[in-house]
Protein backbone atom coordinates (compact mmCIF):
# COMPACT_ATOMS: atom_id res chain seq x y z
CA UNK A 1 0.00 0.00 0.00
CA UNK A 2 1.17 3.41 -0.48
CA UNK A 3 1.85 6.32 1.86
CA UNK A 4 2.56 9.64 2.41
CA UNK A 5 4.64 12.01 4.15
CA UNK A 6 4.35 15.89 4.08
CA UNK A 7 1.12 16.10 6.32
CA UNK A 8 -0.68 19.03 7.03
CA UNK A 9 -3.57 19.69 9.02
CA UNK A 10 -6.88 21.42 8.12
CA UNK A 11 -8.74 22.49 11.46
CA UNK A 12 -11.97 24.27 12.18
CA UNK A 13 -13.49 24.51 15.29
CA UNK A 14 -10.80 22.90 17.03
CA UNK A 15 -11.42 19.68 15.32
CA UNK A 16 -9.18 18.25 12.29
CA UNK A 17 -11.45 17.86 9.25
CA UNK A 18 -8.78 16.81 6.35
CA UNK A 19 -4.89 16.55 5.81
CA UNK A 20 -3.00 17.60 3.31
CA UNK A 21 -0.37 15.38 1.84
CA UNK A 22 2.44 16.29 -0.84
CA UNK A 23 1.91 12.46 -2.30
CA UNK A 24 5.62 11.93 -2.14
CA UNK A 25 4.59 8.17 -0.95
CA UNK A 26 2.56 7.30 -4.09
CA UNK A 27 3.79 4.81 -6.65
CA UNK A 28 5.08 6.69 -10.06
CA UNK A 29 2.67 5.17 -11.79
CA UNK A 30 0.14 6.54 -9.28
CA UNK A 31 1.25 9.85 -10.68
CA UNK A 32 2.67 11.37 -7.44
CA UNK A 33 0.52 14.48 -6.45
CA UNK A 34 -0.70 16.38 -3.78
CA UNK A 35 -4.38 15.95 -1.98
CA UNK A 36 -6.22 15.68 0.71
CA UNK A 37 -6.87 12.64 3.11
CA UNK A 38 -8.72 11.68 5.00
CA UNK A 39 -11.50 14.47 5.07
CA UNK A 40 -13.94 14.23 8.13
CA UNK A 41 -17.27 15.48 8.84
CA UNK A 42 -17.06 17.65 12.40
CA UNK A 43 -18.49 14.17 14.15
CA UNK A 44 -14.87 12.89 12.88
CA UNK A 45 -16.75 10.47 9.84
CA UNK A 46 -14.14 9.65 7.22
CA UNK A 47 -15.47 10.74 3.58
CA UNK A 48 -12.22 10.40 1.35
CA UNK A 49 -10.41 7.46 0.69
CA UNK A 50 -6.87 7.05 -0.66
CA UNK A 51 -4.90 4.67 -2.62
CA UNK A 52 -8.04 2.00 -2.64
CA UNK A 53 -7.47 -1.71 -4.23
CA UNK A 54 -9.27 -1.25 -7.12
CA UNK A 55 -7.80 2.01 -8.39
CA UNK A 56 -4.25 3.04 -6.65
CA UNK A 57 -4.29 6.20 -8.46
CA UNK A 58 -7.55 7.77 -6.88
CA UNK A 59 -6.21 9.85 -4.02
CA UNK A 60 -8.69 11.52 -1.54
CA UNK A 61 -9.79 14.85 -2.92
CA UNK A 62 -7.57 17.04 -5.42
CA UNK A 63 -6.61 17.57 -8.61
CA UNK A 64 -5.70 14.86 -11.35
CA UNK A 65 -5.77 15.09 -15.31
CA UNK A 66 -5.57 12.17 -17.50
CA UNK A 67 -3.52 13.45 -20.33
CA UNK A 68 -1.40 16.96 -19.95
CA UNK A 69 0.22 17.37 -23.46
CA UNK A 70 0.64 13.34 -23.68
CA UNK A 71 1.36 13.20 -19.95
CA UNK A 72 -0.29 11.19 -17.65
CA UNK A 73 -1.09 12.66 -14.40
CA UNK A 74 -4.21 10.71 -13.56
CA UNK A 75 -2.66 7.17 -12.80
CA UNK A 76 -2.80 4.21 -14.22
CA UNK A 77 -3.39 3.09 -17.59
CA UNK A 78 -3.42 5.47 -20.57
CA UNK A 79 -6.65 5.46 -22.71
CA UNK A 80 -5.68 5.43 -26.39
CA UNK A 81 -8.52 5.55 -29.03
CA UNK A 82 -8.63 2.70 -30.81
CA UNK A 83 -6.62 0.39 -28.72
CA UNK A 84 -8.45 1.41 -25.06
CA UNK A 85 -6.35 1.30 -21.91
CA UNK A 86 -2.95 0.98 -22.50
CA UNK A 87 -0.21 0.51 -20.32
CA UNK A 88 3.14 3.24 -20.89
CA UNK A 89 5.83 4.60 -19.03
CA UNK A 90 4.09 8.24 -19.28
CA UNK A 91 3.33 9.07 -15.63
CA UNK A 92 4.29 12.64 -14.74
CA UNK A 93 3.71 14.03 -10.96
CA UNK A 94 2.77 17.23 -9.76
CA UNK A 95 5.12 19.13 -6.73
CA UNK A 96 5.04 22.48 -5.02
CA UNK A 97 7.77 24.63 -5.25
CA UNK A 98 6.17 27.27 -2.61
CA UNK A 99 3.65 27.33 -0.11
CA UNK A 100 1.89 29.94 1.85
CA UNK A 101 -0.63 29.71 4.93
CA UNK A 102 -2.48 31.69 7.01
CA UNK A 103 -4.91 30.67 9.90
CA UNK A 104 -7.31 28.76 7.45
CA UNK A 105 -6.00 29.52 4.08
CA UNK A 106 -3.21 28.45 1.83
CA UNK A 107 -1.68 29.20 -0.87
CA UNK A 108 0.29 26.92 -3.37
CA UNK A 109 2.56 27.38 -6.31
CA UNK A 110 3.18 23.97 -8.06
CA UNK A 111 4.57 21.91 -11.02
CA UNK A 112 2.95 19.55 -13.28
CA UNK A 113 6.11 17.53 -14.59
CA UNK A 114 6.49 14.70 -17.53
CA UNK A 115 8.37 11.61 -16.59
CA UNK A 116 11.76 13.16 -18.16
CA UNK A 117 10.60 16.17 -15.02
CA UNK A 118 10.28 18.80 -17.64
CA UNK A 119 7.68 21.03 -16.25
CA UNK A 120 4.66 20.73 -18.79
CA UNK A 121 1.95 22.70 -16.57
CA UNK A 122 2.20 25.10 -13.83
CA UNK A 123 -0.75 25.83 -11.08
CA UNK A 124 -1.54 27.79 -8.79
CA UNK A 125 -3.76 26.66 -6.13
CA UNK A 126 -5.57 28.68 -3.23
CA UNK A 127 -7.64 26.45 -0.23
CA UNK A 128 -9.85 28.47 2.34
CA UNK A 129 -11.51 25.84 5.09
CA UNK A 130 -14.13 27.60 7.50
CA UNK A 131 -16.85 26.28 9.45
CA UNK A 132 -20.54 27.15 8.26
CA UNK A 133 -24.47 26.00 9.14
CA UNK A 134 -24.50 22.42 9.71
CA UNK A 135 -20.59 21.49 9.30
CA UNK A 136 -18.04 23.24 7.43
CA UNK A 137 -16.64 24.73 3.67
CA UNK A 138 -13.22 23.77 1.78
CA UNK A 139 -13.44 26.61 -0.89
CA UNK A 140 -10.92 25.35 -3.48
CA UNK A 141 -8.88 27.54 -6.87
CA UNK A 142 -6.40 26.13 -9.57
CA UNK A 143 -5.21 28.65 -11.58
CA UNK A 144 -3.44 26.89 -14.28
CA UNK A 145 -0.40 28.48 -16.74
CA UNK A 146 1.26 27.14 -19.42
CA UNK A 147 5.00 27.02 -18.81
CA UNK A 148 6.02 28.70 -21.62
CA UNK A 149 4.66 30.32 -24.74
CA UNK A 150 2.91 26.85 -25.88
CA UNK A 151 -0.33 26.25 -25.43
CA UNK A 152 -0.90 23.30 -23.30
CA UNK A 153 -4.40 20.62 -24.38
CA UNK A 154 -5.82 19.11 -21.25
CA UNK A 155 -7.77 16.35 -21.94
CA UNK A 156 -8.47 12.44 -21.27
CA UNK A 157 -10.65 9.61 -22.07
CA UNK A 158 -13.63 11.53 -22.78
CA UNK A 159 -12.02 13.76 -25.07
CA UNK A 160 -9.63 11.08 -26.84
CA UNK A 161 -12.83 8.95 -27.48
CA UNK A 162 -14.30 7.20 -24.57
CA UNK A 163 -17.59 8.02 -25.09
CA UNK A 164 -19.38 8.67 -20.85
CA UNK A 165 -15.60 9.14 -19.41
CA UNK A 166 -14.86 12.13 -19.48
CA UNK A 167 -13.19 11.70 -15.80
CA UNK A 168 -10.43 14.32 -15.14
CA UNK A 169 -10.06 17.76 -12.46
CA UNK A 170 -11.19 17.96 -9.42
CA UNK A 171 -12.09 14.91 -8.34
CA UNK A 172 -13.41 12.92 -4.97
CA UNK A 173 -13.15 9.53 -4.21
CA UNK A 174 -15.14 8.06 -1.90
CA UNK A 175 -14.53 5.16 0.99
CA UNK A 176 -17.13 2.23 0.79
CA UNK A 177 -20.30 3.45 1.34
CA UNK A 178 -23.62 2.41 1.34
CA UNK A 179 -27.70 4.01 0.90
CA UNK A 180 -26.24 6.48 -1.56
CA UNK A 181 -27.92 9.72 -3.14
CA UNK A 182 -26.12 11.76 -5.55
CA UNK A 183 -28.36 14.48 -7.15
CA UNK A 184 -28.41 18.21 -8.80
CA UNK A 185 -31.44 20.65 -8.42
CA UNK A 186 -32.87 18.50 -11.64
CA UNK A 187 -31.90 15.19 -11.65
CA UNK A 188 -30.88 12.54 -9.02
CA UNK A 189 -29.07 9.23 -9.72
CA UNK A 190 -25.88 8.31 -11.57
CA UNK A 191 -27.20 7.39 -14.96
CA UNK A 192 -28.52 11.03 -14.33
CA UNK A 193 -26.28 12.93 -12.89
CA UNK A 194 -23.71 11.78 -14.64
CA UNK A 195 -22.57 13.59 -17.59
CA UNK A 196 -24.59 16.64 -17.26
CA UNK A 197 -24.38 20.33 -15.87
CA UNK A 198 -25.34 22.06 -12.55
CA UNK A 199 -24.27 24.64 -10.83
CA UNK A 200 -23.57 21.94 -7.72
CA UNK A 201 -24.17 18.35 -7.21
CA UNK A 202 -24.55 16.70 -3.58
CA UNK A 203 -23.64 12.71 -2.53
CA UNK A 204 -25.13 11.58 0.66
CA UNK A 205 -24.57 7.65 1.90
CA UNK A 206 -24.19 6.23 5.19
CA UNK A 207 -20.49 5.78 5.60
CA UNK A 208 -19.94 2.64 7.96
CA UNK A 209 -23.61 3.44 10.06
CA UNK A 210 -22.62 7.53 10.35
CA UNK A 211 -24.70 9.52 7.12
CA UNK A 212 -22.83 12.55 5.38
CA UNK A 213 -23.12 14.86 2.59
CA UNK A 214 -20.57 16.61 0.56
CA UNK A 215 -22.23 19.31 -2.09
CA UNK A 216 -19.95 20.74 -4.30
CA UNK A 217 -20.76 24.03 -6.18
CA UNK A 218 -19.11 24.92 -9.16
CA UNK A 219 -17.94 28.88 -9.38
CA UNK A 220 -17.86 30.40 -12.55
CA UNK A 221 -17.36 27.88 -14.89
CA UNK A 222 -20.09 24.72 -16.20
CA UNK A 223 -17.98 21.89 -16.57
CA UNK A 224 -20.37 18.46 -16.79
CA UNK A 225 -20.62 16.05 -13.72
CA UNK A 226 -18.79 12.93 -13.21
CA UNK A 227 -20.23 10.36 -11.46
CA UNK A 228 -19.14 7.24 -10.40
CA UNK A 229 -21.80 4.59 -7.72
CA UNK A 230 -22.17 1.50 -8.69
CA UNK A 231 -18.25 0.63 -10.03
CA UNK A 232 -16.95 2.86 -6.79
CA UNK A 233 -17.98 5.39 -5.37
CA UNK A 234 -16.92 8.85 -6.23
CA UNK A 235 -17.62 12.65 -7.92
CA UNK A 236 -15.81 14.73 -9.82
CA UNK A 237 -15.81 18.02 -12.24
CA UNK A 238 -15.21 17.36 -15.79
CA UNK A 239 -12.57 19.80 -17.50
CA UNK A 240 -12.56 17.79 -20.49
CA UNK A 241 -15.04 15.83 -21.07
CA UNK A 242 -15.66 15.28 -24.82
CA UNK A 243 -12.94 17.96 -25.76
CA UNK A 244 -9.72 19.13 -24.47
CA UNK A 245 -9.66 22.43 -22.58
CA UNK A 246 -6.67 24.44 -23.78
CA UNK A 247 -4.09 26.60 -21.40
CA UNK A 248 -3.40 29.40 -23.84
CA UNK A 249 0.02 31.44 -22.90
CA UNK A 250 -0.94 34.74 -21.06
CA UNK A 251 -3.91 33.58 -19.92
CA UNK A 252 -4.95 31.69 -17.20
CA UNK A 253 -7.91 28.31 -16.91
CA UNK A 254 -9.22 28.70 -13.60
CA UNK A 255 -11.46 26.09 -11.99
CA UNK A 256 -12.67 27.07 -8.40
CA UNK A 257 -15.61 24.85 -6.28
CA UNK A 258 -16.99 24.89 -2.98
CA UNK A 259 -17.19 22.14 -1.01
CA UNK A 260 -19.69 21.75 2.01
CA UNK A 261 -19.51 18.37 4.49
CA UNK A 262 -22.13 17.89 7.13
CA UNK A 263 -22.99 14.87 9.67
CA UNK A 264 -26.68 13.63 8.55
CA UNK A 265 -28.50 13.44 5.08
CA UNK A 266 -29.44 15.36 1.89
CA UNK A 267 -28.16 19.48 1.89
CA UNK A 268 -31.29 21.66 0.38
CA UNK A 269 -30.50 23.55 -2.83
Amino acid sequence: MSTDDGTRALVVDGVEVAVGRDGSGSAATSSPRPYLHPVRTLAGTVVSAHHPTDHDWHCGVGVAIPDVDGVNCWGGPTYVEGLGYVRRDDHGSVEGVHAERHGTTSAEALVWLGPDRAVVLREDRALRWRAVAGGWELSWSSSFRTSGDTAVRLGGPGSNGRVGAGYGGFFWRFPECTGIVVRTADAEGEAAVHGSVAPWITWSAEFGDAPATIRIEAVDHDDPWFVRAEEYPAIGSAVAWDSPAVVQPGAALVRSFRATVTDGGTLAG
